[in-house]
């Protein structure tokens, strides 16, 4: 994807793709999804588990598979050291040995014979309907993606929710919004 400019305030996305995918491919692994993700309001950063492109960034979001999520646990964890604001973590057949999820949110989709992470929301790939699918194309199945992208657009309303009552309250300190009712559409004639 293409350079950002210094004024993107859009939140970071990280996408770590797993052992021997050195070369980023549009049909496999998490690098599919960042086309999607751009869409929905995300800045996508993509990068293979060795980190060597993405090493200083502080994404919202990490998404890793295999070895990628091994490594986005780890610089999660970095981040969390240095006092940076915990990214959501979402690891897809974390590697063996992974450590345990640094940060409260967080959700590990796993396949059989793929350990379940500590301190993670561990969902079973192959019941969520994902059944047979192998590990080197879990990332890419569509209903690991599909649950995945439904994390990552939770997790954007929440940022734009926020940053709605922080606006309010700048601009008019002490005021609460009245909760607002649904506001009927016209019916068609």
């Amino acid at each position: 994807l293409g350079p950002t400019s210094a004024q993107d305030t859009r939140p970071t996305v990280l996408l770590l793709d797993g052992l021997f995918i050195y070369v980023h491919q549009t049909y496999v692994g998490v690098y599919a999804l960042a086309p999607r993700l751009e869409e929905m309001g995300y800045r996508a950063v993509v990068d293979t588990h060795l980190m060597a492109r993405s090493s200083t960034e502080e994404p919202a979001l990490i998404i890793g598979h295999s070895m990628g999520g091994t490594s986005a646990l780890k610089h999660a964890a970095q981040m969390v050291a240095a006092g940076k604001p915990a990214p959501v973590i979402l690891t897809i057949d974390a590697a063996f040995g992974s450590p345990p999820c640094p940060v409260a949110r967080c959700t590990n989709y796993f396949s059989p014979g793929f350990p379940k992470l500590e301190g993670a929301e561990n969902v079973d790939a192959w019941q969520a309907g994902a059944f047979m699918v192998n590990h080197a194309m879990l990332a890419t199945n569509e209903t690991v993606q599909r649950l995945v992208l439904q994390k990552a657009a939770a997790l954007l309303a929440e940022r734009q929710a926020a940053e709605a009552s922080r606006r309010t309250a700048e601009l008019a300190p002490g005021f609460t919004p009245p909760i607002s009712a649904p506001v009927p559409m016209p019916r068609p004639r």
